[in-house]
């Protein structure tokens, strides 16, 4: 859902003696959902800037949130989630997958992306390219596809499987 209305809370901007703009800013989505921005700018031109920035930057920021949000749940890549289109939600599951420390859960979290690119027909080498107007980084894939080659291998999966099938619940059965 798109920004509806950005609002500059009343008696926003208050200067202060260095000059400095400061207030809050109220940005309400279609869906309802409201989001409040803390503004800062040097100055009153830095200012106006920035309020005339702010919608497509808290629409920005809420694709960030809801892809994260679609991870956390473990939704597919399938269709977009609320505010996140498929490419930010294919991000927020590679840099959740670098960042988990448990290689089942990374290595599940791979998985989910991987689904996401053979169904875009992409191979690895395009992956980049494909993710870099989402904010994917050459160097930062680069990391990722190594850990992801890494967990990916026959032996690994086999291993990754067997890890699974030990694990019954949130208990560990020997």
């Amino acid at each position: 859902m798109p920004v509806q209305s950005v609002d500059v809370r009343d008696g926003d901007p208050t200067i202060q003696v260095t000059g400095e703009h400061r207030g809050t800013v109220t940005v309400t989505f279609t869906d309802g959902r409201v989001r409040d921005v803390s503004v800062r700018a040097p100055d009153a031109d830095a200012w106006a800037d920035k309020i005339a920035n702010i919608s497509a930057k808290a629409q920005s920021d809420q694709e960030d949130q809801d892809a994260a949000e679609a991870v956390e749940q473990d939704i597919e890549i399938l269709n977009p989630h609320k505010e996140a289109g498929l490419p930010k939600m294919a991000l927020a599951y590679l840099r959740r997958a670098q960042a988990e420390e448990d290689p089942y859960q990374a290595y599940l979290k791979f998985s989910r992306f991987n689904d996401y690119r053979v169904n875009q027909g992409w191979n690895l080498n395009q992956v980049q390219t494909q993710l870099a107007s989402v904010g994917l980084t050459a160097e930062e894939w680069q990391d990722m596809r190594d850990r992801y080659q890494y967990l990916s291998n026959a032996g690994r999966v086999t291993a990754m499987e067997a890890y699974q099938s030990v694990v019954a619940g949130d208990t560990w059965v020997q």
